[in-house]
Order: C-alpha cells, then sequence, then structure tokens
C-alpha cells in the first residue's frame, strides 16, 4: 500500500487529459435557480426553470500534486415554463420553450487525497456564455366564442456574456482506466441573460409583460476522464 502512494500522489501532475461531462440541471430556490413570478395591474408571469442539460468535453492540465486548470466546451439546453395569466382569462396558460446556449470555462481546481484512489476537488473560475439566437412560442386557447392567443419571445442581452463558476466533487483515480468523477456545479452569470415578453391577445387588443431572465443553474456533474501517462519533462543540455 506504501509503494502505491507516491505513484497516486503525483497521478495529476504532468497530466493533460481529455473529458466528456454531462451535467443535469436541478432547479433550486435556495440557490437563484427556482420559479419567479412578476405582474402588474392585470396581468401575471411565472418563469420556471425546468430539467435542462449541459453536454460537453473538458481538458484538465496538472500543474502541481494538488493544483489543475480545467476548460473546454459545453453546449447548454435551459429549459422553461411560462405560466400566463389575465383578467381577461384568468385560468392559468403555460408556454414551454427551451434556450440553448455555449460556455467556454476556465477553472482552477484544488485536490485533497482521500484514499489511494479516491480525491476530493473544489474549483471557481469564470465562463464565457454564447447565446446564437432569440426563442418565440405560441399557444391559444378557446373560451366560448372567443379565442386568446398567447405568445412569448425571449431575446438574449448580448450574444457573449460572462458567468461565475463554483464546483464541489469526489473522483476515483485508476492506474489505467481513466477517472470518474460526481460532484455539484452552480453558475451564475453576472446578470440577465434575457428579457422574456410575455404577450395575450383578445379580439385585436394585445396586452404584455416584459420579466428577465436570470440564467442561474445549479447541475449534478457527472464526468470520466481518459487514461493519460504524465508529459516527460524536457532536459536541456548546454553544448
Amino acid at each position: 500500500m506504501a509503494l502505491c502512494l507516491p505513484l497516486a500522489l503525483h497521478a495529476q501532475e504532468n497530466v493533460t487529459t481529455l473529458g466528456i461531462q454531462f451535467r443535469p440541471m436541478v432547479p433550486s430556490g435556495y440557490f437563484g435557480s427556482g420559479e419567479e413570478v412578476w405582474q402588474n395591474d392585470s396581468m401575471q408571469v411565472g418563469l420556471a426553470p425546468r430539467y435542462g442539460h449541459n453536454f460537453g468535453f473538458v481538458i484538465r492540465k496538472g500543474l502541481t500534486r494538488m493544483w489543475s486548470l480545467e476548460t473546454g466546451i459545453a453546449m447548454v439546453q435551459r429549459n422553461y415554463r411560462m405560466e400566463v395569466s389575465h383578467v381577461w382569462n384568468p385560468t392559468v396558460q403555460r408556454l414551454d420553450y427551451r434556450l440553448v446556449g455555449y460556455e467556454i470555462p476556465l477553472q482552477a481546481l484544488v485536490y485533497v487525497q482521500l484514499s489511494d484512489h479516491i480525491w476530493m476537488n473544489a474549483s471557481g473560475g469564470l465562463s464565457l456564455d454564447l447565446y446564437p439566437s432569440n426563442v418565440e412560442s405560441f399557444g391559444d386557447v378557446r373560451q366560448d366564442s372567443i379565442v386568446f392567443d398567447y405568445y412569448q419571445k425571449t431575446w438574449r442581452r448580448n450574444w457573449l456574456q460572462g458567468a461565475l463558476l463554483a464546483n464541489y466533487g469526489f473522483e476515483w483515480r485508476t492506474a489505467d482506466k481513466g477517472y470518474w468523477y460526481v460532484g455539484a456545479s452552480y453558475h451564475r452569470p453576472f446578470g440577465p441573460i434575457a428579457d422574456a415578453v410575455a404577450q395575450i391577445s383578445r379580439n385585436g387588443s394585445t396586452r404584455k409583460l416584459e420579466v428577465p431572465v436570470t440564467g442561474n443553474y445549479l447541475t449534478l456533474d457527472l464526468r470520466y476522464f481518459f487514461h493519460e501517462d504524465p508529459e516527460k519533462k524536457r532536459k536541456t543540455t548546454s553544448k
């Protein structure tokens, strides 16, 4: 057992490895990623994040036994349910839609070794978030001879935006089969990522309410890193 310990201690140093990750999103009011409700004199709009996901690739560069850097790219699908009610039609109407973006993170990780194969880590950093397009959806409902048309359009505020990242988790490192990781991450943009306009129309009359979309999310992190041998340091020779 003692002979294996030095190898485990140096398992991350001078290693550059590629990983794949899948992060299901978990709505949480405590972390600011739950439902929010807005209203004016005649209209109420609720916007609730649904279960979305983050999927992509991670590149990890081991700097020392305890520190690494991570970057990569991921596709993020945020799913929302908008609930709209108005004095014209108090019955709540729902519009489901998704907002797709991309993320390029840069994080610093610190490790604590718990056993020969199990490591605990925490990380923090920044992310560049890209939003390629706006999104809109429609719906309608009939009440007697009156048709109510519902519409939402979510406008991105910027095509490029920054965010804070925080992560905590555990990984099991094998000698030659790579690393398996499970943890949790929190993603918080520096400001609202979009504005959602909710609209109801009846017989040519239209009412609308605009609400901000914060874009915060909490995830369960599942990762696998492929095995790579440590890079050999080049020795300089003088002639």
